[in-house]
């Protein structure tokens, strides 16, 4: 395979996979920063932080997730059918089950207290928690992504 149609193969996908994600990564840095630090707040407790910043994360991402997928499968007259709400259902549990399931529960949770920890700096800390965790978080994502797109036809 040539670097030409290497590029054109690679780089199409690259710009999908941005433009999917990243009004989410967004919405989620928001989410991860206001989480952790009224957990900080309420709890003063790094391990309540980490969490936190994790649920206030996902609530962001989520939340921007579906309303923009719910935006997209609306139908021509602009009403959202039950079975459509079904579909967007299955179609994240496919997309995002995998990653989320070990991601919210064990990375993301470790990386933001590793970082808080070794950072010492609250916002810091979640910031590059929530960056190191979404590296692994994508991986098993975009694969899933990938997948629902070729073997899943509404």
């Amino acid at each position: 395979m040539s670097k030409n149609n290497m590029k054109s193969i690679i780089f199409p996908k690259v710009k999908e996979w941005f433009l999917r994600y990243i009004l989410a990564e967004i919405v989620a840095i928001i989410g991860a920063m206001v989480g952790g630090l009224l957990a900080y707040y309420f709890f003063n407790n790094l391990v309540a932080t980490a969490l936190g910043g994790t649920w206030g994360e996902n609530i962001g991402y989520y939340g921007q997730i579906i309303y923009s997928d719910l935006k997209k499968s609306k139908q021509k007259d602009g009403k959202i059918t039950f079975i459509i709400v079904l579909k967007l259902i299955r179609n994240a549990i496919i997309e995002f089950g995998p990653g989320e399931y070990l991601d919210s529960f064990l990375i993301r949770p470790i990386t933001m207290y590793f970082f808080i920890s070794v950072v010492g700096s609250l916002p810091v800390g979640l910031f590059l928690g929530k960056i190191s965790a979404d590296v692994i978080f994508y991986i098993p994502t975009i694969t899933a992504y990938e997948f629902q797109k070729k073997y899943i036809k509404d």
